[in-house]
């Protein structure tokens, strides 16, 4: 995935080739921007004036800077020679191999910075060279050197490479310019950008800047006797090495030129491509680096689609791609008439449990309800009326509320109001057991449904022997209704006597 998404960004950013640039200083009068003006007199320039505020505070350098010097020839002499002066209009050149570059974007006077350093947007260190011995320099090849510091644009602080330019002296093979590139217009200024590249060929033309008034101790830098060459290019003294301001009018690169106004049939611009242009690369890269990967990605996609059927179509045969495509017309038609599958059906179902509230939700139980009866409703009311009885013993919750207890009231009004007609029994009286009847028939134990049942216990003697006595039955007066409860006839219990002997159990 990384991998990836590397590839990814760096197709990306080859559409930004060439309109990535160094961190300069900006063109105009404001803060932390540099802005020069001159004068110009025919061919000639002159009152240079530079306003720099790449420092702590905004600054004028005019004073600072005395006459422009340039190349030309001198007729005063029997032969004529080249000489740099005042009254020379030619600019001087600067030609070799660009070995390293830097950019300000502002100067700090804790690292040195004074004078005309404020003035400096850009310094370059070139190894002097012809043009044709710089273009046939293999890359890998050339002067490569290691910048540690360079807060000093003319005294740059390098380390291990193959040049340290802190220790070129007379002894040295090789002669470097060291330069602090004042620009003259806003062109050259957004030109200098050009110089990012390091290690090709590079001839800068401008003008050496003799001392002001204010420059006085101060004229390192400056123009101090050095001689032209025959093609007004600086000629470098026995110390192989020339560091020096100039006053930029035009870079010459491999097969482009920044000129001072920017017409130039061959001008460099900011971001452009060779041969093809700003326009025509953005062209490519859209036309087929774009289209191309898409183009490759569908055409290998195919591939890969085409190569899976005829694996499928081998190993399932004519029969099974058949049915295959069978399956897959029935899956279409299935869906436009709306059939829904069973895994759809469960996310649905899903869906709607989880929306559904929980107070929603009811407890359901597993006994049937009992017709008009709340069990919910009995357990949590109060009683009706008055108090209750409890009966039943401490495995039985049965409680005997007022109404059954008036119930039984009238049951038993209703059996006295019968007359009951002596029983005479048919048996004679046993005199090895006793008998006993109870007055009132016994009331049986009710319980609701959901007590426990009653505890069968063992009975601790030999078993009781009912003794049934018969009575006469009386015709059922008129008053009594009907619908009289049946009153169970009365138990006798024989027992043995040695049974109520002991009532220890």
């Amino acid at each position: 995935m990384r991998r990836g998404l590397f590839a990814v960004l760096l197709v990306f950013s080859m559409a930004l080739a060439g309109c990535l640039g160094p961190s300069t200083a900006s063109w105009g009068t404001d803060e932390n921007q540099l802005h020069v003006e001159y004068t110009e007199d025919g061919s000639s320039i002159g009152d240079i004036t530079v306003t720099s505020g790449l420092g702590s505070e905004r600054i004028t350098l005019d004073s600072e800077i005395g006459e422009t010097i340039g190349c030309g020839i001198d007729d005063t002499k029997s032969e004529p020679t080249m000489e740099l002066s005042a009254s020379q209009s030619a600019p001087i050149s600067f030609s070799g191999y660009l070995a390293a570059s830097h950019f300000y974007s502002s100067h700090s006077s804790t690292g040195g910075a004074n004078g005309l350093d404020y003035g400096v947007a850009t310094s370059v260190a070139i190894e002097r060279m012809t043009i044709e011995e710089a273009n046939n320099v293999v890359e890998g090849d050339g002067s490569r050197i290691d910048v540690k510091n360079w807060d000093m644009p003319l005294n740059p602080e390098t380390g291990a490479g193959s040049v340290d330019l802190d220790e070129i002296d007379r002894e040295s093979d090789s002669q470097w310019y060291i330069l602090g590139l004042i620009p003259s217009t806003e062109n050259i200024h957004n030109g200098l950008t050009a110089l990012d590249e390091w290690h090709q060929s590079v001839t800068i033309y401008g003008f050496l800047l003799s001392p002001g008034e204010n420059s006085t101790g101060m004229t390192a830098g400056y123009f101090n006797s050095q001689n032209p060459e025959q093609d007004c290019s600086l000629e470098i003294g026995t110390q192989n090495r020339e560091s020096v301001y100039v006053f930029v009018t035009g870079i010459e690169l491999d097969g482009a030129t920044v000129s001072t106004n920017g017409e130039s049939d061959d001008e460099w611009v900011h971001g452009d491509v060779p041969l093809l242009g700003r326009a025509g690369y953005i062209l490519f890269f859209l036309a087929f680096g774009i289209g191309g990967g898409v183009g490759a990605f569908i055409l290998s996609k195919m591939f890969v689609m085409q190569g899976t059927k005829s694996t499928m179509k081998s190993l399932l045969g004519k029969a099974g791609m058949d049915s295959i495509k069978q399956v897959k017309k029935d899956v279409k038609s299935a869906k436009e008439s709306g059939l829904v599958s069973p895994s759809q059906r469960q996310e649905e179902a899903r869906k709607q449990a989880s929306k559904k509230k929980p107070n929603d939700t009811k407890k359901s139980y597993d006994e049937p309800e009992l017709a008009g009866f709340d069990l919910d409703s009995v357990l949590s009311s109060g009683p009706s009326m008055g108090s209750t009885t409890e009966f039943g013993g401490q495995g039985s919750s049965v409680v005997e509320t007022i109404e059954s207890q008036e119930m039984e009231r009238d049951i038993s009004e209703q059996s006295s109001v019968i007359p009951s007609s002596p029983m005479q029994s048919s048996f004679p009286p046993r005199q090895s057991s006793s008998s006993v009847t109870s007055n009132q028939p016994p009331r049986q134990q009710r319980e609701h449904y959901t007590s426990s049942p009653p505890v069968m216990k063992k009975s601790a003697g030999p078993p009781k022997k009912k003794t049934v006595r018969k009575r006469k039955t009386s015709a059922p007066r008129e008053e009594v209704a009907e619908e009289e409860p049946k009153q169970p006839s009365r138990n006798n219990f024989d027992e043995p006597e040695e049974e109520f002997s002991d009532f220890s159990f």
